[in-house]
């Protein structure tokens, strides 16, 4: 029986949540970028709230979804990897807005153990982990040689059709039905809208693809000829990855660059088709919004793509809130965290938060909007899956950023405010050792680098185990993304 909680401060309303995957800000005009397409997002930016420097709690899909479900760090529940997926044991904001009597419907990608209500409520047309477990694949740190089937899909990206296309197609429709025909007109409602673009397969609809021509005009990061630039871990990241120079073209590489953006701009139209709905059904004046997504991709950046390390394109993620008394035109600088969601879905109903809830690292992007919170904040990142052999931990405080390797002897060290694109590793500076020690000090307030990459180890093995073996997986190879349920696909 949900305890009684004393009403927030905020009105209750309704909220939609437009969730994408793997959108790096950078590549979203309302981020600065000149090239990319995105005019719904723009628009949405522009009557509303955008944060600048928000992350994911970890780069990787199915473990972000849940730290985005219960408001709390991966590490907390067990989440190490795509096949350790949540799984409905820690309570999720869906579950909290339901029992308070707010009608939760979820449409599209939600990437959990399954679709009962016991997982998370209302769930149409879902997209969850297959077989209830996930890619096996993730849990095995010793992947080397394994993965080539993310070299390939650089290797296919171009113009051409996916399911992913077509269940984004379906999901929009659904959720623009939903807007305007069971939306209810009595009591507050939350609807959840989870897109699968801009994740691979790299490909776009041509008319997309073509709005990026030429392809050459996608600038090469040295790195992606010149690995040596790269720290350890990262060179035996793409090393295991195989998206080198040496096996990709530079065309191939430019042309994988271009679907990505054209695979945005179609995300976009999608958001477009919700958004349309909304104000067509005349709940833009009753509906809070929020964007997001799990994660980033790193896009061509420091010679890398896709997602898993804790670079910027990788971490960093789009958030962007609007809605009647959400100021408009209005930009946040403070670090943020995909933890603050489920406050902030408490505020947009009317709730405070009760006990276990007070208790969860996260805070009310309300409250960040309104200069309530600490703007010294630590912004926290894990990541235990493939493509590195051990953990690997970031740690942001104002502008700088610590990203430490379990299982090598230094870390990277950035000051992104002058520094953006992260070339210049201040770890590499004795005069920063003192910075180094601050931020290693206050992750540790967090959690135990050492010991959380010695559980997720033992975790992994576990179920590796359990599951046949480590040979027995390496020979199933990677499961480069997640199939949509075909039953629900709409091919127009």
């Amino acid at each position: 029986m949900e305890s009684k909680q004393e009403e927030s401060t905020m009105k209750a309303m309704n909220t939609l949540i437009l969730c994408c995957d793997q959108h790096n800000p950078e590549i979203t005009g309302c981020y600065g970028n000149a090239v990319v397409v995105t005019p719904n997002l723009d628009a949405l930016a522009a009557r509303g709230t955008v944060f600048e420097n928000a992350y994911t709690a970890t780069p990787i899909c199915v473990p972000a979804r849940a730290a985005l479900a219960t408001g709390n760090y991966p590490f907390c529940g067990g989440y190490w990897d795509n096949a350790h997926p949540y799984a409905g044991k820690q309570p999720s904001w869906g579950h909290r807005l339901k029992a308070t009597g707010v009608d939760v419907t979820a449409i599209g990608k939600l990437h959990f153990q399954d679709a009962s209500e016991a997982v998370f409520p209302g769930q149409r047309i879902p997209m969850n982990v297959k077989g209830g477990l996930g890619d096996l694949m993730t849990a095995c740190r010793q992947s080397d040689g394994t993965t080539s089937k993310l070299r390939e899909q650089i290797q296919a990206a171009g113009a051409g059709d996916s399911d992913y296309l077509h269940y984004d197609r379906t999901i929009a429709q659904a959720a623009a039905d939903y807007l305007k025909t069971e939306a209810p007109s009595d009591h507050p409602w939350c609807l959840y809208v989870g897109f699968t673009t801009p994740h691979y397969p790299l490909k776009a609809p041509e008319e997309f693809l073509k709005l990026y021509e030429p392809f050459d005009q996608f600038p090469i990061d040295p790195a992606w000829h010149d690995p040596s630039r790269l720290h350890p871990a990262l060179r035996r990241y793409k090393e295991t990855t195989e998206i080198e120079g040496r096996l990709i073209s530079d065309a191939q590489l430019q042309k994988a660059i271009a679907a990505y953006y054209a695979m945005v701009t179609f995300m976009d139209s999608q958001v477009g088709v919700v958004l349309d709905a909304l104000r067509q059904a005349g709940l833009e004046d009753t509906t809070r919004i929020v964007y997001l997504d799990d994660h980033g991709d790193s896009a061509g950046d420091h010679g890398l793509f896709f997602k898993s390390t804790m670079n910027e394109g990788s971490v960093r993620i789009p958030m962007i809130l609007a809605g009647p008394d959400i100021p408009a035109g209005n930009r946040v600088a403070d670090n943020v965290s995909i933890i603050d969601v489920y406050p902030t879905l408490l505020d947009f109903a009317g709730l405070q938060r009760n006990e276990r809830e007070r208790s969860l690292p996260g805070i009310s992007l309300c409250e960040t909007i309104q200069g309530q919170t600490d703007p010294h904040r630590c912004i926290y990142s894990e990541y235990h899956a493939a493509g590195f052999p051990g953990s690997v931990f970031m740690l942001k405080r104002d502008s700088m950023k610590l990203i430490r390797y379990s299982g090598f002897d230094r870390p990277q060290l950035f000051d992104l405010k002058g520094d953006p694109k992260e070339q210049r590793d201040l770890a590499l500076d004795p005069v920063y050792q003192p910075v180094i020690d601050e931020l290693e000090q206050a992750l540790r307030t967090i959690c135990d680098p050492d010991a959380l990459n010695e559980r997720s180890m033992r975790a992994q093995r576990e179920l590796i185990a359990e599951k046949g073996g480590l040979e027995a997986i390496l020979k199933q190879g990677l499961t480069p993304y997640t199939a949509v349920p075909k039953d629900y696909i709409t091919h127009s």
